[in-house]
């Protein structure tokens, strides 16, 4: 019996093996045989852009409008049409000079997710593109406040008779939890430097402090009068028939054309039938999607170009480290920097802020990096929809600053603090026992709360971080302390009203920003230039494989990669070496801007 069992384990185990090298062979086909599709679906992909003569350009508003370079993988793999910022920028004006576009149709839609900055931003180059004398029409079934803002610049409006439009005014909607986290037991230890700095009053309070509708109301005001102006001049009425249509709010039908915000009721068909005529060709309607010409260069606006500037994109929330897609991770974006800086053929630096804020520590450090490139060669920031906290403290020490009248920057102030459970866990009967070495061992233990002496210790560091914060500031604006203090205090500010109070130096998009990039440069204002964009954007390789290294950063953080692999990992980022702290039981939270 004995020796049965022992002649057939050996083969069981070999079949083991063979079955673990099998897998791994058919694993490696598969990947192999995936990558040949996606490799040539991507060369299949950049030859699909064809541009006919006569042919209208469509410019959707109905989705997102990012910063970053689009994911290659949905855009050549799924053909999914995405728009981002700069491309769509340089395509409108490439289209103004492009002898095979007619004229430009614009479809508002219904939203997409964008700040008023981002409009603002597509409707200045809209208007650029109208100077170059070739016509621009709207149309649209259903559109919302941000796409129509946009279309106002428009030649003609239109929307069929069932047609409608949601034209309403911006509002806020402050969310507070305080007495939801009392009725759980959980006790918001939150501290905030900054009148104005209300973050920590989203878990501590129930209701807005005087302070916040102060600034909350400010910036309505801003946003609304941005809105009534653009739309006025755009449609050629008074700012009173604007205000009058948006307290309409919900218009259809002939309601639309009574208020003049189209200029006739027609169907899709007939528009294009429209355009057509424009185009000069009777028998079919050329267009093209914007997407699909962003990929299209027959057009150079840096022909005769011997100068460089680079335009460097900073979009999410500030973290240390690395990041992943959607944060500005402070490695990278120093990487980055520090790349433009040592190229001698870059001449300035344009950087793109589009960012809430986050980490106190890597914006530091972002901060340090801005410096250290302003040594080599001048940096403008272009502020998108949000510089505020920690993405104005990485834009304060820049050569110049221009922001958008929408874009929502300032917020110089500080939070910081945790939340204490220990009366939620006390509920379910959940007890745990403290064990510690040092004084402030706990100090950011969930289940106890901080001591008096802790607390102090805390908001020492927080005034300390808010007083380098409000300093800095001063010197990269070149103000006194006292003035920055008084705008400071956590309170946030549309971009023209930073402009009145020296938190900028101008209002404009992109453009504006390489035309003073390339003033403090000294290159001649109409000096063509080549604009070089950091991230460049991803073969569908790189961003399969990236995905990839994602997947084991978020494995790694599930503790599902065995350390060995994560070593090599760590080694291959050439990233800081993996620091196992295995009696680690509380996670420090840094001051967040």
């Amino acid at each position: 019996m004995d020796g049965s069992v022992g002649v057939g384990q050996a083969p069981i185990k070999r079949t083991r093996w063979g079955l673990w090298i099998f897998l791994a062979i058919l694993g490696v086909i598969v990947l192999g045989g995936f990558l040949l599709v996606v490799g040539f679906a991507s060369l299949v992909g950049a030859n699909q852009v064809v541009v006919r003569p006569d042919s209208t350009l469509v410019l959707s508003l109905d989705r997102p409008l990012q910063e970053m370079p689009p994911d290659p993988i949905a855009t050549q793999l799924f053909h999914e049409k995405i728009y981002n910022v700069f491309d769509t920028v340089r395509a409108l004006d490439r289209a103004a000079k492009d002898d095979r576009i007619k004229d430009l149709l614009i479809q508002p839609g219904m939203g997409g997710g964008t700040g008023l900055a981002k409009r603002e931003q597509l409707r200045s180059a809209v208007e650029r593109f109208k100077k170059s004398g070739k016509p621009v029409w709207a149309y649209y079934e259903s559109a919302s406040t941000g796409g129509y803002y946009v279309a106002s610049v428009a030649d003609k409006i239109y929307a069929p008779p069932s047609g409608d439009l949601l034209l309403i005014g911006p509002a806020a909607a402050l969310p507070f939890f305080g007495g939801t986290l009392k009725k759980f037991g959980i006790v918001p230890q939150l501290y905030h430097i900054g009148a104005y700095k209300s973050y920590s009053d989203t878990f501590t309070r129930t209701d807005a402090s005087d302070a916040e509708k102060e600034a909350t109301n400010a910036i309505l005001d801003s946003v609304y009068g941005q809105l009534v102006e653009g739309i006025a001049q755009g449609r050629k009425l008074s700012p009173d028939q604007v205000k009058a249509a948006i307290d309409m709010g919900f218009l259809w039908g002939d309601q639309m054309k009574q208020q003049h915000l189209v200029d006739d009721l027609l169907y899709k068909d007939q528009v294009e039938e429209g355009l057509k005529k424009i185009n000069g060709n009777g028998a079919q309607w050329n267009r093209i999607d914007m997407a699909d010409y962003q990929n299209d260069h027959r057009v150079n606006l840096h022909e005769g170009a011997n100068k460089t500037i680079a335009y460097v994109v900073a979009s999410g929330d500030i973290v240390s480290g690395g990041g992943r897609s959607g944060n500005i991770g402070s490695d990278t974006l120093i990487r980055m920097l520090r790349k433009v800086g040592e190229d001698r053929n870059i001449s300035a630096v344009v950087l793109r802020v589009d960012s809430p804020g986050g980490d106190a520590l890597a914006s530091d450090v972002i901060w340090r990096q801005v410096q250290v490139l302003r040594k080599s060669k001048p940096v403008v920031v272009s502020m998108s929809d949000l510089a505020a906290s920690g993405g104005y403290y990485i834009s304060m020490g820049a050569d110049g600053i221009v922001a958008e009248p929408g874009t929502i920057t300032g917020s110089i102030g500080v939070v910081s603090g945790k939340f204490v459970i220990k009366g939620l866990l006390d509920f379910v009967d959940f007890n745990m026992e403290i064990m510690k070495r040092g004084k402030n061992s706990d100090l950011f233990d969930a289940y106890t709360p901080f001591t008096p002496e802790q607390e102090q210790l805390i908001q020492s560091q927080m005034q300390s971080f808010y007083k380098t914060f409000v300093q800095k500031a001063a010197e990269g604006r070149k103000k006194s302390y006292e003035d920055i203090d008084k705008v400071g205090q956590g309170r946030i500010w549309s971009g023209e009203d930073a402009l009145k109070l020296g938190l900028v130096d101008k209002l404009g998009g992109i453009e504006e920003a390489i035309a003073l990039a390339k003033q403090k440069a000294g290159i001649p204002a109409k000096e063509p230039v080549r604009i070089i964009m950091y991230p460049k954007p991803k073969t569908i390789l790189q961003a399969f494989l990236e995905e990839k290294t994602d997947s084991l950063v978020r494995a790694r953080e599930r503790s599902e990669v065995p350390p060995e692999l994560w070593q090599l990992y760590q080694e291959y980022e050439r990233v800081r070496p993996l620091v196992s702290e295995p009696f680690s039981l509380y996670t420090p939270i840094r001051l967040t801007m």
